[in-house]
This record gives C-alpha cells, sequence and structure tokens, in this order.
C-alpha cells in the first residue's frame, strides 16, 4: 500500500506541483510543504528546546504546567503573522497541519515533551465552529500529533460560551471573558495522562490558563504542558 501511495504522489507531482504554504513557489516532497528559504526565515523562538522559558515563566504562579512552548513570533506585518490569519479565518485549513507537524517533530526532537500522552486543542463554540467550518488548533493538533505519534482528543472538551475575541480586550476584562468558559466531557480518558494542550496563538494566556484550571478541576491527576504555533514578542500580563 505504501509503495501504491508513493507512485501515486509521485504521478500527482507531475500534474500538480507542490508549493510552499508560506510563500507559494514551488517545494519538493521531502520538504513537507514548506521551502528551504521559509524555513531559514522563519523568527522561530527555539523555547521548545529548553524549559526555562518564556512561556513556561508567563504561567508559572497562574497555573502549574510541565512544560510551555511556542514555536514561532507573531508580530508586525510580517508574512508569518499573514500565515495564521490565512490558516485561521482564509479557510486555508491545511496550513494548520503542515505547521502542526514540522512544529510536533521540533517538540520530539527536544526530548521535553516525550511523555506526553494525548493532545487537546483549544475547542471553538459550536457557533464559531460552524460559521468557520472548521477549529484550526484541531488541524494544528492533528499535525503535531502525527509527528509526535500520540493521539488528539478532540471531545474531550467544550466551549461553554461563545465568547468575544481577546484581542482588543484588557486586564480584568480578559479573566472576566474565560471565566467558566470550558468543560470537560470525557473526563475517564484523560485520567492520569500527560496532557499537551494545543492553541495557535499566545497573548496573554488567559485563554489557555482557563483551560488548564478546567482540566484539572475535572481530572486532578492529569499533567498538562502547554504549546502553541505562535507567540507575541512581548507576552501581554495576565492581571
Amino acid at each position: 500500500m505504501s509503495m501504491l501511495r508513493s507512485i501515486f504522489s509521485a504521478i500527482g507531482s507531475l500534474f500538480f506541483p507542490r508549493r510552499c504554504v508560506v510563500c507559494g513557489e514551488y517545494v519538493s516532497d521531502a520538504m513537507h510543504g514548506i521551502c528551504l528559504r521559509c524555513r531559514y526565515e522563519i523568527p522561530l523562538t527555539n523555547y521548545w528546546r529548553e524549559s526555562n522559558n518564556p512561556v513556561k515563566e508567563h504561567f508559572d504562579g497562574i497555573v502549574p504546567i510541565v512544560e510551555g512552548s511556542a514555536f514561532f513570533f507573531f508580530s508586525g506585518t510580517s508574512l508569518w503573522r499573514t500565515l495564521v490569519h490565512r490558516f485561521k479565518y482564509g479557510g486555508q485549513w491545511h496550513i494548520a497541519r503542515t505547521m502542526g507537524r514540522w512544529y510536533g517533530s521540533e517538540l520530539k526532537e527536544s526530548g521535553l515533551y516525550d511523555d506526553v500522552d494525548v493532545i487537546v486543542p483549544i475547542p471553538l463554540h459550536p457557533i464559531k465552529l460552524f460559521k468557520r467550518g472548521y477549529n484550526q488548533s484541531t488541524y494544528l493538533a492533528e499535525g503535531m500529533a502525527e509527528a509526535m505519534g500520540v493521539r488528539v482528543e478532540r471531545r474531550a472538551m467544550r466551549r461553554l460560551r461563545n465568547n468575544p475575541s481577546q484581542a482588543r480586550r484588557r486586564g480584568a476584562e480578559r479573566w472576566q471573558n474565560v471565566d467558566k468558559l470550558f468543560g470537560v466531557r470525557q473526563a475517564e480518558r484523560l485520567k492520569g495522562r500527560h496532557i499537551l494542550l494545543v492553541d495557535d496563538v499566545l497573548t496573554s494566556g488567559a485563554t489557555l490558563s482557563a483551560a488548564v484550571r478546567t482540566i484539572l478541576d475535572a481530572v486532578p491527576d492529569s499533567r498538562i504542558s502547554v504549546a502553541t504555533l505562535a507567540v507575541t514578542r512581548r507576552i501581554t500580563p495576565i492581571r
């Protein structure tokens, strides 16, 4: 079956050459959807290589997490900021899965996430999911899980309110916006597990913190790490 898949893939590449999901240039199958130039130019954080990094430190004292990381910096009008908007709002969900595979391979190589049992994406509210048609964090989680060799629990959590975006909210408003935001509906599938909680962008961490607390309240013997694809260069303090 794998040989047939390779043959069909090779034939397909002749008629429909692959392009880099970032810049649109032609890219070989071996590059997994991202060309060499974009791999060189991406503003990586390298946070996943060390346990003591700004993402992990940001959550310390707020919620107990094992590890925390983000893949690249989300800032200004960069191509990489546009990339996030393309898969988040532009219907190009395949970009999230491609980036997830790359990120997941780096997490696996670091060794800090070797004992992760399951990946849980931050859920969308059903109304927003219906309007958008997909949850970008789920596709991101699927790509990461593929690279890390773990499973995704897509229905372990649910979003209880269709809360407004956090983007223009400040300070206490962020906490009010995420109060009682999530619920756990399959606690038995998370019991005793090391959970990797995944979202697309980290700005203040209020949403992720609310999700961590919800899981720990429902499954006290679980351990949680967090990983986002992007992070602002200066993480907004949670107050």
